[in-house]
């Protein structure tokens, strides 16, 4: 059994490098270089896609950051996985029927978009994020409404007058942002200003500003902050997060879910 699972854990291996070099690959094609099924290069795949490293296509796969218009943020992303995904799900689990929810970069995000897509709630969507963008988009029920504006070269998103010009233009029913970093006494940071002027316009012009954020965030000092600790509505975070920290917030007027 031991042996089994070296032999697929190497095999993943050799899959995802050949994934990360080629714009896709074949089922058929590497079942025949590896010298198994295809029904074991699917299972292969599966277990790939489900770390978050692939995106299964049809016959094959294709690199999920490929999908995601080849930025490199998996690392990132790959960071407290687990918590982020939870932290998704208890932020999608907000979005009711008919309603617009704003969501701007980074990977907690990412996560609630997955999981929004996953519960098939039939709303509008409205992002700044590529990542984010190329998650919902086809998926059934969701109106997708990507901003304009100009793409950063180290980040899948867009940023600049023109996407916080159309921002002050739409209202949301809820705004679901990620963090850099969150002072219990100040608010939510971003790490620069481009990134915090975007997420800003989107709490400003929502209803509910909901910051999802996993507890490496709380009690650290970001660069810029775009949102005052009295103009948030609700911080989710993980279990891991330091009590005094989520009763600091809570002390504010804060609401705090930990999941």
């Amino acid at each position: 059994m031991a042996r089994s699972g070296e032999k697929a854990r190497r095999r993943r291996e050799q899959l995802l490098r050949t994934l990360q070099g080629w714009r896709e690959v074949s089922t058929i094609a590497m079942a025949r270089r590896l010298g198994v099924s295809p029904m074991t290069i699917r299972r292969d795949l599966a277990a790939i896609q489900a770390s978050g490293a692939a995106v299964r296509c049809y016959g094959g796969a294709v690199a999920a950051r490929r999908i995601t218009f080849e930025f490199a943020f998996d690392r990132r992303h790959r960071r407290n996985l687990a918590a982020k995904r939870r932290i998704g799900q208890a932020a999608a689990a907000r979005i009711r029927p008919g309603q617009v929810v704003f969501l701007d970069t980074g990977t907690t995000t990412l996560e609630a978009a997955r999981a929004l897509a996953a519960r098939g709630v039939a709303c509008t969507a409205v992002t700044s994020s590529l990542v984010v963008a190329s998650e919902l988009w086809g998926r059934a029920g969701i109106e997708l409404h990507l901003v304009g504006g100009r793409v950063r070269g180290a980040s899948p998103d867009l940023v600049g007058p023109q996407t916080e010009l159309l921002l002050d233009r739409l209202t949301a029913d809820i705004a679901l942002v990620g963090s850099d970093g969150i002072d219990p006494a100040r608010g939510s940071f971003s790490a620069d200003a481009e990134s915090a002027g975007v997420a800003e316009r989107m709490c400003r012009n929502a209803r509910r500003a909901v910051v999802v954020a996993d507890a490496s965030k709380l009690g650290v000092a970001g660069a810029v902050r775009y949102l005052p600790i009295d103009k948030m509505t609700e911080l989710i975070t993980d279990r891991s997060a330091d009590r005094r920290q989520v009763a600091a917030m809570r002390g504010r007027g804060v609401r705090v879910e930990v999941v």
